[in-house]
């Protein structure tokens, strides 16, 4: 006895093996190309090399200087020591005439009218000794001005310094910064070039597979009456959104570190910066 299968089945498998052979023989694949990721190596290299120069171009003792000139050059501009003194002295000595002239001569000329030494060397010695003890005292104001402004003055120019060198950091800071989302940049878009051509192969692939895969289902329903079937493999995601996803979610994270670790109002985007960098090189 010749065991067979069903007329309608051989006429099938027949069809779809023809047409099988025909869409072998129309099969090309086509020329893709290669992404070369030179240029965004390049730069990142050069993102690294710049922060890297600036860093080691700081020089404390030079910079410190010239941060100290500066601020020196600054304070003195809008504050002019020398006028404030000369203005102050002026007006302690006039205070000082005034009280003389109302009240320390009339007393000296009296007391010496009473003992008739007015015309005597006693009183013309009276006299410089007022005289001279009024420019002690315009002396001692002057010195003591001096003394204030020269310790003001210095406050100034070390508070002006103080802040020029953290203006310097912080802008070293920002260079930083921009060098790690340059260096994050460069390298989703590597990965996103990599997905493209991943993807652009496999859309090929499935394309030329197509013609041939279409004759799956029918081969699967032909064989069902068996019960022997195939499977489908499952699709694959994106390994850019996957890294994008990381870098947010570290972003996320390292906002919250960064406010809380390092405060104030750049907290929370150096820690932004730094999640992101290092969520993304987790992916």
């Amino acid at each position: 006895m010749t065991w067979d299968y069903p007329t309608y089945m051989t006429d099938y498998h027949e069809d779809w093996v023809i047409a099988m052979n025909t869409a072998l023989g129309a099969s090309t694949f086509p020329a893709l190309t290669v992404y070369d990721p030179d240029t965004d190596l390049a730069t990142m290299l050069t993102a690294i090399n710049t922060f890297s120069a600036l860093v080691s171009a700081i020089d404390e003792h030079t910079d410190y200087d010239t941060i100290y000139a500066n601020a020196t050059a600054l304070a003195d501009a809008y504050f002019d020591p020398a006028a404030y003194i000369t203005a102050r002295v002026t007006a302690h000595s006039t205070t000082l005439d005034t009280e003389l002239n109302t009240k320390i001569y009339p007393r000296f000329l009296a007391g010496m009218r009473n003992i008739n030494a007015v015309l005597s060397s006693a009183f013309v010695i009276g006299q410089a000794a007022i005289a001279q003890y009024k420019l002690d005292k315009v002396a001692k104001f002057q010195a003591d001005m001096e003394l204030q402004v020269i310790s003001k003055r210095v406050e100034v120019i070390q508070a002006i310094a103080a802040e020029m060198m953290r203006l310097k950091l912080q802008k070293l800071e920002f260079n930083r910064a921009i060098a790690a989302m340059t260096l994050d940049y460069a390298r989703l878009v590597i990965s996103a070039k990599e997905d493209e051509f991943v993807e652009t192969k496999s859309a090929a692939i499935e394309a030329l597979k197509w013609p041939l895969e279409k004759y799956k289902y029918g081969a699967n329903l032909l064989a069902g009456i068996t019960g022997g079937v195939s499977g489908t493999a499952a699709a694959e995601g994106s390994k850019s959104a996957r890294i994008i996803g990381s870098a947010l979610s570290g972003a996320a994270a390292g906002a919250m570190i960064g406010a809380a670790t390092i405060g104030g109002g750049g907290g929370e985007g150096i820690g932004a910066v730094l999640g992101a960098v290092l969520g993304g090189i987790s992916a």
